[in-house]
């Protein structure tokens, strides 16, 4: 398996020996194009220069001799050149070529001219006096590379790129290496870093800065650590409340039964009535332990139906109030209805649309739990309105709760040190943050002006 290194290294010189090559390749295109420049302006240039003179001779003379034209041009000639002149029949007059001038007589003009059997020939040019061909010229450069100047120029164009692109080539190298290293040693540390905590670990240090992605995997990590953490901690507290709220009832059936079982006492129905309770409270934390699971399992769907809030918020009231009357507190509903009529049926409904059993589950558990800490003499208010699409219950009551326990009450597991020698499971608000979850809602609780509120909305349609 290749390393991060290597990949990063070899992606780097595979793109550095790419860009290399095109810009090998427009270099090159640079060259022969500046070359063709080169020799057509010379070209033209020589031509420039030769037509006037060759003008000049045939009106002196009438024609063109080939010493009076070798003395004419011969100030105008270079080694790298060639010049060949022909009369108006395209028969040869004066031939030069590399420095030396040859003989006409060598070759034969026929039908269409010599000038593809002379060195770098072309098709020639006319010359005109009066409107009358008198003659034509073929003349140019034998090539950029006829000059040994040129050619010492061009060879040092090219043993410069050669050794900048070496140069270069070795200089983005050593950069890859130490970009590569840099790159694959944060993400070693990463690595190294998960495997830890994957193996147990909890106090593990991931690298800062860097790259932004590797920093994004870095605070990712951080946070899967504290919440490992807190879920093991939840997971130990809820081991232990667990066991304690397992062994008092099993504890008391036992003692119960060998007392039976001895003869100590009787199966009297006060003595049976107070197992069977033992037996309700074991059976109560296996259900919320199951209904905690089943809710939280993506295979959960709702079943959603048309609710109306008046009616659904009065049913939680009159279930309630016997149990806060038993315990001495007041216990009363208020639901605010929206003005506009779109969102009502009738003057005193209002519609929503929400599975009615999880949701009078989830209300239940926050009531219950009102109930279970305001001290007697005490008030709760269960309110519900509409608030920006959402249905929102507001549970207010006169208990209090320790300031550092409200981040963690709707915690899976979580009971706080007031509610540890209640009776429950502490899995009731969890299940109700599940709820409200699942109807693409949520849940918090607050602490003001002296009382405790539950906020719990929902998103709910219409009807």
């Amino acid at each position: 398996m290749r390393t991060l290194f290597s990949q990063t290294f070899s992606a780097i010189l595979f793109s550095l020996f790419v860009l290399l090559l095109l810009m090998g390749v427009l270099f090159a295109f640079g060259i022969q194009r500046s070359i063709s420049d080169w020799n057509v302006y010379r070209d033209q240039r020589l031509q420039n220069v030769i037509l006037p003179v060759l003008s000049r001779v045939y009106r002196q003379q009438g024609g063109f001799e080939q010493d009076i034209v070798e003395q004419n041009l011969s100030q105008f000639l270079t080694q790298n050149q060639f010049v060949y002149v022909f009369d108006a029949d395209r028969s040869p007059v004066f031939l030069y070529a590399r420095g030396e001038i040859l003989d006409p007589a060598d070759y034969d003009a026929g039908e269409t001219g010599t000038v593809q059997d002379l060195p770098g020939a072309r098709p020639p040019s006319a010359l005109i006096q009066n409107d009358v061909v008198v003659g034509y010229l073929s003349a140019g450069t034998l090539g950029f590379t006829s000059d040994l100047a040129n050619v010492q120029f061009l060879r040092s164009v090219v043993v410069s790129a050669i050794i900048g692109v070496a140069v270069s080539f070795a200089l983005a190298s050593g950069a890859a290496v130490i970009f590569s290293r840099a790159v694959s040693h944060q993400a070693r540390r990463l690595s190294d870093g998960l495997r830890r905590l994957s193996q147990g670990e909890r106090h593990v240090a991931f690298p800062t800065g860097g790259a932004r992605e590797m920093q994004t995997i870095a605070e990712s990590a951080f946070a899967l650590q504290e919440q490992l953490s807190n879920e093991e901690r939840l997971r130990r507290q809820w081991t232990q409340d667990i066991a304690h709220d397992l062994r008092t009832p099993v504890a008391a059936l036992k003692a119960q039964f060998e007392a039976i079982q001895e003869g100590v006492v009787d199966a009297s129905p006060d003595r049976l009535n107070a197992v069977y309770g033992e037996v309700e409270r074991i059976e109560e934390l296996v259900n919320d332990l199951r209904e905690l699971s089943r809710i939280e399992s993506p295979e959960m769907t709702l079943a959603p139906t048309t609710l109306d809030l008046n009616y659904f918020v009065r049913r939680l009231e009159q279930r309630f109030r016997p149990l806060a009357e038993e315990r001495d507190l007041s216990l009363r509903s208020e639901v605010s209805l929206r003005s506009d009529t779109s969102s009502r049926n009738n003057s005193d409904r209002c519609d929503f649309v929400a599975d009615e059993h999880m949701l009078s589950r989830a209300l239940s558990n926050v009531i219950q739990n009102a109930v279970q800490h305001t001290e007697s003499g005490g008030e709760i208010v269960l309110n519900a309105y509409r608030n920006d699409g959402y249905v929102v219950f507001d549970v207010v009551n006169t208990g209090t709760i320790d300031e550092k326990d409200i981040p963690h009450v709707f915690d899976r597991l979580y009971r706080g040190e007031n509610s540890r020698g209640s009776r429950g499971s502490g899995l009731g608000l969890s299940i109700t943050k599940a709820i409200a979850e699942a109807h693409d809602g949520g849940v918090r609780m607050e602490q003001l002006d002296g009382r405790t509120h539950v906020f719990l909305h929902i998103g709910a349609s219409r009807s």
